[in-house]
């Protein structure tokens, strides 16, 4: 089987997106796409980011299933408040040859009686979606996070240990096999880190991947660059075939593709 994961950057390299996304489906099993958007309004640009990215990539992708997690609604990929209906969060894209037995999304973290997205992205929602399929009479169990955006120096916080703490907790209540996906939004030597590892093999270091973010990265090339922020970990049942870090110019991130038997 194969999965992929990708921070898609709200479909600003939106041709070279599309362009990848369409080359990987005929052999993809499942995509996590992360920072994705949707509108049911005709406005097709957000600014520099696409309105409507869920609708445009259901279209070159027919063949798949869509579980869409809307995170934030009425706001735009600035935090900025909008007139016409536009959401954004995740999705996981899952080709019709795969029985999916149960789906689910869980906020890890969001604020009581949340209404306004602070400038800053502190309290933004960290999503987990969730979905379960068999093969060979056994359970799969996937998971697409998206950890908390700040503070951006992606080091331990309360909140961040938290998430980590909590996101582990529903992995641990799953009985079978589990992978878990997404832009994690930390770095590697956090404690964060180490709880979501535990039981489970790092794959951003088995495979000794250099770095997880583009050149497209604004901070790329600068003092504060941050070389990691996505990661893929599996639970040990897991036989992993390949595991890459494609360096393409798609994203401010890279996509991880995963195969496993």
């Amino acid at each position: 089987m194969k999965l992929i994961s990708l921070n898609t950057w709200g479909g600003k390299c939106f041709n070279p997106l599309i362009a990848f996304i369409k080359q990987h489906s005929p052999d993809t099993d499942i995509f996590c796409f992360q920072e994705m958007s949707d509108t049911k309004s005709d406005e097709k640009m957000c600014g520099d980011f696409r309105a409507n990215l869920l609708s445009e990539i259901k279209m070159v992708i027919p063949k798949f299933k869509v579980f869409y997690f809307p995170v934030v609604n009425g706001f735009d990929f600035n935090a900025n408040p909008f007139a016409y209906n536009l959401s954004f969060g995740q999705a996981m894209f899952v080709n019709n040859s795969i029985k999916v037995n149960s789906q689910c999304n869980y906020f890890v973290t969001k604020e009581k009686n949340f209404k306004v997205l602070k400038k800053d992205f502190s309290n933004l929602p960290s999503p987990l979606q969730y979905l379960c399929f068999s093969s060979n009479g056994e359970n799969y169990h996937i998971f697409n996070f998206h950890g908390t955006p700040m503070p951006g120096d992606k080091q331990d916080t309360r909140k961040r240990l938290s998430e980590a703490r909590k996101v582990k907790k529903i992995i641990n209540s799953k009985i079978g096999h589990k992978i878990l996906m997404g832009d994690f939004n930390l770095l590697p030597n956090t404690r964060s880190i180490k709880i979501l590892e535990n039981g489970m093999k790092n794959l951003i270091k088995e495979f000794n991947i250099q770095r997880t973010r583009s050149k497209s990265s604004l901070f790329f090339g600068k003092s504060n660059f941050q070389k990691f922020a996505d990661y893929t970990l599996v639970s040990e049942g897991i036989k992993v075939k390949n595991f890459e870090v494609a360096k393409v110019e798609i994203s401010d991130h890279l996509p991880m593709i995963l195969e496993f038997s």
